[in-house]
């Protein structure tokens, strides 16, 4: 009886210790987005009430058309995108050059190449000068040039710091614009066959994915990649792709498309106290589609990301889309930061009806507006 006793209460103070351990997972998660909602508060103070993008890509604007046919053909070597770029002393895993977004290879398409491009986590880490602040130590990159903001060739060109910095250091390194808590899955999580997807690292970077909507080579997170093996790291915040910054040029590479950049003010938001900015992603550091897409891949792709579904219940030959994560409470909670700057906890949900409601029947659901936060509400 004793002994029964003694291994009930050693179970109870188990249950409490991983409670409480998930509990202060959560909490120092909250206090990163509480400091991003400042230093984005700090940004739109500084830029004319401009919305942090949730991503962009400058590479019309920073390259050069050397040969006039009107493609951007030249980059500007200073103005590479950053945040990216892995160090190793492995065959392959070098710096690249020509430069690169994707560590793994340089493909000569500079929008694949991610040149110029970056996410709001890019954007935060230079404006704020978080790595003065977090005493991060760049590593240097062989045949160093000038150094500028998005990631040039100089030992200060890494923006937000990717995942080939914790390879690096062991994890010890705490990004103040990823989540406490970790990556619950790699992505995608399942294929087009229902099969777990399993990462084969050696191919890393090397192929292109079917199952992922921007059909980039797996093996970096997005914006910069189509895929984030990065399950057991540090979780990603992702930002709500409403405030895309990029032109429809930008999106399509078309030279016919119209290049003027999209930019949303705080005073746009309808309703910022439920406007979703943030939540926590297993895919990256941006989530769903973009505006300036067409309004069926817009709704589309978005509706996509903020469906759970690889609870079991995903349809044979149909790929997971969901990227949004649920990493705390036992895989039952999920983090978001509002337009308002307030953080708040949601349960998880299965549909995007259940998430944002449904106009067409007036299902209110739990109010939170994902797409269109510049319209009027729904009465």
């Amino acid at each position: 009886m004793v002994i029964s006793i003694i291994g009930i209460l050693l179970g109870l103070t188990t249950v409490a210790m991983m409670g409480g351990k998930d509990s202060e997972v959560m909490m120092k998660s909250r206090n990163h987005l509480r400091q991003i909602a400042q230093w984005m508060d700090q940004y739109s103070a500084s830029h004319r009430d401009t919305v942090v993008p949730s991503r962009f890509n400058y590479l019309d604007e920073d390259g050069v058309d050397t040969d006039g046919d009107g493609v951007i053909d030249s980059p500007d070597v200073n103005r590479v995108g950053g945040a990216r770029f892995f160090t190793s002393t492995g065959a392959g895993d070098d710096w690249l050059s020509p430069p690169t977004a994707n560590p793994f290879r340089t493909t000569g398409d500079l929008r694949a190449d991610g040149l110029s491009q970056g996410s709001w986590a890019d954007i935060l880490w230079v404006d704020a000068n978080l790595g003065s602040s977090v005493n991060f130590k760049s590593f240097p990159v062989l045949g160093a040039g000038s150094d500028d903001v998005y990631g040039g060739y100089g030992a200060d060109s890494v923006a937000a710091p990717g995942w080939w910095l914790y390879s690096q250091e062991g994890n010890r390194f705490a990004n103040p614009l990823r989540s406490a808590g970790v990556n619950s899955f790699d992505y995608p999580k399942i294929d087009a066959n229902g099969v777990e997807f399993m990462a084969f690292h050696g191919n890393r970077g090397l192929s292109n994915s079917g199952d992922d909507p921007e059909g980039r080579a797996l093996g970096l997170p997005t914006p910069l990649g189509a895929g984030a093996w990065e399950k057991g790291l540090p979780g990603f915040f992702a930002a709500n792709n409403f405030f895309d910054a990029r032109s429809r040029r930008d999106i399509t590479g078309s030279q016919t498309d119209p290049f003027m950049d999209r930019f949303v003010t705080h005073g746009q938001v309808r309703a910022p106290a439920r406007s979703l900015y943030i939540v926590d992603s297993f895919r990256g550091e941006s989530i769903g589609g973009s505006p300036l897409e067409d309004r069926t891949t817009y709704e589309a792709r978005t509706q996509a990301a903020f469906t759970n579904d690889i609870l079991g219940d995903t349809p044979a030959g149909v790929a997971s889309t969901q990227e949004v994560d649920f990493r705390y409470s036992n895989g039952d909670s999920t983090l978001m930061l509002f337009l308002d700057g307030h953080v708040g906890g949601e349960t998880a949900w299965r549909s995007w009806r259940q998430l944002a409601g449904d106009a067409s029947t007036g299902d209110p659901g739990r109010g939170i507006r994902v797409l269109d936060l510049d319209t009027r509400l729904q009465p």
